[in-house]
Order: C-alpha cells, then sequence, then structure tokens
C-alpha cells in the first residue's frame, strides 16, 4: 500500500517462523512451568522414566525389590516431564500397567507402543506423527517368532527399545516438519506477499 506521499513502502518484514528450518522449537519449551527449569526436568524426568522401565523389566521372583523401585521411579519420571500436567496425569497409569505386562514375555512386546503413545502425547507431539506407532505394533508381530524362550527375553527388549527410541526421534522430525509445511503455507496465504494483489 503506498504511503501518503504516494510513494510505494517496502513490504512488512515476515515473521520469522519457529518451523523455519533450523528454528523449530520442542512445544513444551513455550510452556509456563512452575517450578524447576525446562532442561533439568526433562533431563531428570527421562532418567527417571528408563531407569524405571528397566528396573520393572529386569524383574523375576528373586528381584521384586526392582518391580517397587520401578514402580516408584517411573510415574515419578512422567510427574517431572516438561508438559501440561492433563497429559502427564493422564499417562501415569496406563504406561506403569502395561510395562507390568511386558514381564510376560516377546507375546507382549506390543506393550512397547503404549510407552511410545504416552511419550509422544507428553511431548505434545500432532497427531500424524502417531503414525510411528505402527513400527512397534509391527514389530511385536515378528519378534515371538523368533524369540521363543523366556530367556531369550533380552532380545526382546533391545529390539523393541531401539524400534521405540527410533520412532520417537523420527515422530519429532515429523513435527518440525509439518510445522514448517505450517508455516510456509501460512506465508503463502498472507496480504504482505510481494507477489500479492494491491488495492
Amino acid at each position: 500500500m503506498p504511503d501518503p506521499d504516494g510513494l510505494p513502502t517496502a513490504p512488512a518484514p515476515r515473521r520469522v517462523s519457529p518451523g523455519a528450518p533450523g528454528g523449530w522449537r520442542e512445544p513444551t519449551r513455550a510452556l509456563d512451568l512452575h517450578w524447576g527449569g525446562y532442561r533439568g526436568r526433562w533431563i531428570a524426568g527421562l532418567a527417571m522414566i528408563v531407569i524405571g522401565t528397566a528396573c520393572v523389566l529386569v524383574t523375576t521372583a528373586y528381584s521384586l525389590p526392582f518391580l517397587l523401585a520401578g514402580s516408584i521411579l517411573q510415574p515419578a519420571g512422567w510427574a517431572v516431564m516438561p508438559s501440561t500436567i492433563g497429559r502427564r496425569v493422564a499417562v501415569v497409569v496406563p504406561v506403569l500397567g502395561f510395562t507390568w505386562l511386558m514381564l510376560g514375555g516377546s507375546g507382549f512386546a506390543w506393550c512397547y507402543a503404549i510407552m511410545l503413545a504416552a511419550w509422544l502425547l507428553v511431548r505434545l507431539r500432532p497427531l500424524p506423527t502417531f503414525a510411528v506407532l505402527l513400527l512397534p505394533i509391527a514389530a511385536s508381530l515378528v519378534l515371538p517368532l523368533f524369540v521363543t524362550t523366556y530367556g531369550q527375553g533380552w532380545i526382546t527388549i533391545l529390539v523393541m527399545s531401539v524400534i521405540v527410541v527410533g520412532s520417537a526421534w523420527l515422530a519429532r522430525a515429523g513435527a518440525a516438519a509439518l510445522d514448517s509445511w505450517q508455516a510456509v503455507r501460512t506465508l503463502r496465504n498472507t496480504t504482505d506477499r510481494l507477489d500479492a494483489p494491491r488495492p
């Protein structure tokens, strides 16, 4: 739009979107945390979730204290993880219950998908990225064909853990790509584009 003197003005500067390459940020970083710092809570929460889950998975009839320790650490990890309180509360009981089911062996490997779903929920991942849940589900259908004894349980834990971690990173990349795509789409629809029709 021309200024009062009739001279064309420079287009308004474009807002740098968080979805721009190199500019994407975790959605949870935008939350107003009531206590602690983001990085400290993220590290502490992740450590407690991983250690707590490991304690549950290594439990045997002769090491029941590990079950108790894991059942305390894992919920504590979800509690301190930076996210909305509703999402943190929603995942605690289901995830712990399905983690206990994992003690049943490779036949319960699909329970790892529940753990991944909880992570995606707490990390505020967009709905399309939940498609990565198909990866641990597919792996859980194949593993029982190769892991046939309880003594081979470590294979299930190792393989499924790698798949869950890889799927979580894939979902993160997908979230960044979706955010970037939406940012570009928004820019295309703005009225301050250089090729936008002038009144």
